[in-house]
């Protein structure tokens, strides 16, 4: 029958029925045939054949693995599983070692602080695989509202609670204020087009995205007139100083130098000590107070690095240009260091070992640019061999994502293209090899960060897209409706992925830029990944599609954001803006009385938080 599809001019009219059929056919009903016909029909019909990325996990269970019974099923679930934790892992490393500094290093070079840096490029890089799956051919007539709208309770509640659980802080109270406001705008507008006209027109899209034009505007002014405010302070300070001693004019220095030394601490982005504050906090692993539910103590702010100091720091004019060449490459591929072994118990030992194959694959292809490291991470025959296979791993992965060819359970690698990258690279790594030093990175090496910024991105939406199939394929086997495995299994498996790099970020010592991207991810997502959507969807001109749009469960979605962002700026000024574990405890069980309620409305248990659909009969 597949072959037949190939020519549909050659088509009977019960080739067409059948393949209508198969066309609007849901994977949940292959799930209930008989295990011997699930093979045949897993390849055949359309929606089991959109739930796959670069591996085709139905072909794999029911082709592969042929899976005749329940027992055998559950097996394969929980293999799955730890397929996912695989990917969780891979996706940790590279956020930690890859994507973090890089960010890091981006937001100084775009004299950004913490706070802005985080609503935009933290924000952009955990939104924009969601924004990109809003565009795909599976999502034309999905309820995006309701996914959305999850995605941002998730983001929030967890990913938020947790950054507030590892790293209590004070927040930046006028910014927290805005931004919340903004989200809350956001989700307030996103509705009302919605259901306005029962349809979203050009307009109301283009409308929409205006709303993100004026969040970045007035973020960036804020910025601007920060640090107005702070010359104008140092000038006013370096007056005062030059008056006679008063009892009035020394109160005034005193109030304007802490002004200014608060805002200090909001200006700028700091290459901080991570390595030492990881150090600091494994130490007090023994202490029960750092790991209950009483907030702790702030601890100390990671010291400042000087990024000028770690680039030059092994250089000598002296050395041969190649010193150590070959030595320094092959300490690159050593996966585990000898500091995290020797502190390492025997859980952190065993997992250094499983996630050593994965820490040599990522060597292998992807540069390391951090300022906090010796030589900024500069390895001068391995940066010389990534510029080659770096754009080839890249342009790989992303032509093969798009080709989507399948002939057993995993896709086919399509190298038709990226080979021509070679022209390129070839000729530029032998001239970075005669240029540059193997003791100095050279002065182009911050280029390196497209490489590293690329990559990582790369590789983060194909684990966070993986493990929203894997979740997606479990709610399958266990017959739960696909708007409530987008809303419970892919909300969280969306949020899987910032959570990990806000909370890295937040140990790290920028807990503020975490924070922000917590708020400012769910704006963009809310705002410009809908209204891109919207923009380019036809179907959602047509009159009725407000209602896959808003999905089942809609109303239950729209409901708890709204307690989630009034009930966040509840305790932001009931805390005066310090993040407390209270405030991370309460975040968790508000997202576990979603789920509850939601799994609620999926057996029917209680009502959802909308009117019931009525079709005008034709």
């Amino acid at each position: 029958m597949e072959e037949t599809f190939q020519n549909k001019a050659n088509w009977t009219y019960l080739d067409r029925e059948y393949y209508y059929f198969l066309s609007n056919m849901s994977c949940l009903t292959v799930m209930k045939l008989p295990y011997t016909a699930r093979c045949r029909m897993s390849q055949q019909v359309t929606d089991c054949r959109a739930i796959i990325n670069y591996f085709n996990y139905f072909e794999m269970m029911y082709c592969t693995f042929h899976i005749s019974h329940k027992l055998a099923e559950i097996g394969v679930m929980l293999l799955f599983l730890l397929i996912v934790v695989l990917f969780l892992v891979l996706m940790s490393y590279t956020v930690n070692t890859l994507f973090s500094p890089a960010l890091k290093i981006l937001s100084i070079k775009m004299h950004m602080n913490e706070y802005l840096a985080g609503v935009t490029l933290l924000a952009f890089g955990n939104s924009a695989p969601d924004m990109i799956s809003n565009l795909l051919p599976i999502r034309a007539e999905a309820p995006i509202f309701t996914i959305a709208i999850s995605n941002a309770i998730a983001i929030i509640l967890l990913s938020g609670g947790m950054v507030c659980f590892v790293k209590p802080f004070k927040m930046s109270g006028p910014s927290t204020v805005r931004d919340l406001l903004f989200l809350f705008l956001g989700v307030q507008v996103l509705r009302y087009i919605v259901f306005h006209g029962n349809h979203v027109s050009f307009a109301e899209s283009i409308g929409l995205l205006s709303i993100y034009v004026a969040y970045l505007i007035i973020n960036i002014l804020d910025l601007i007139l920060m640090r107005h405010t702070m010359r104008k302070l140092r000038s006013e300070i370096n007056i005062l100083k030059s008056e006679p001693s008063s009892q009035q004019r020394n109160y005034e220095l005193s109030r304007k130098m802490q002004r200014l030394v608060t805002l200090e601490d909001d200006d700028n982005v700091l290459i901080k000590d991570s390595a030492g504050s990881e150090l600091r906090g494994s130490s007090q692993v023994g202490n029960s107070r750092s790991f209950g539910f009483a907030t702790p103590r702030p601890r100390p702010r990671p010291a400042p690095v000087d990024f000028n100091v770690t680039r030059v720091i092994l250089h000598n004019p002296s050395n041969p240009k190649n010193l150590f060449l070959i030595s320094e490459f092959l300490e690159s591929f050593i996966p585990i260091s000898e500091e995290d072994w020797e502190l390492g118990g025997w859980f952190r030992r065993t997992f250094l070992i499983v996630r050593s194959p994965l820490v040599i694959f990522v060597t292998i292809f992807v540069p390391v640019v951090d300022y906090e490291k010796d030589k900024h991470g500069w390895s001068k025959l391995l940066n010389c061999t990534q510029i080659i296979t770096n754009p080839i791993f890249v342009i790989t992965l992303v032509h093969t994502m798009l080709a989507s060819s399948y002939t057993t359970w995993h896709i086919n690698l399509n190298f038709s293209i990226s080979v021509w990258s070679l022209c390129v690279t070839v000729p530029l790594a032998l001239a970075v090899f005669i240029h540059s030093r193997t003791d100095k990175p050279p002065g182009y090496h911050l280029l390196f960060i497209t490489l590293s910024l690329s990559s990582s991105m790369l590789l983060i939406t194909i684990c966070a897209s993986e493990i929203e199939v894997l979740t997606t394929i479990l709610g399958i086997v266990f017959d739960l409706s696909g708007n409530f495995m987008a809303i419970s299994f892919g909300s969280i498996a969306n949020a899987t992925a910032d959570l990990i790099t806000n909370s890295s970020l937040a140990m790290q010592g920028y807990e503020k830029m975490a924070f922000a991207a917590i708020i400012g991810g769910p704006v963009f997502s809310i705002v410009v990944g809908m209204g891109v959507a919207f923009l380019f969807n036809p179907m959602v001109r047509q009159t009725g599609s407000s209602f896959w749009l808003y999905g089942e469960h809609g109303g239950n979605c729209y409901i708890f954001l709204s307690l989630a962002i009034l009930t966040t700026l509840w305790w932001c000024l009931t805390f005066n803006f310090f993040a407390r574990r209270s405030a991370a405890i309460y975040s968790w069980v508000l997202f576990v009385l979603f789920i509850v309620f939601s799994a609620g409305v999926e057996w029917d248990v209680v009502h959802e938080f909308s009117d019931d659909q009525f079709f005008t009969p034709i």
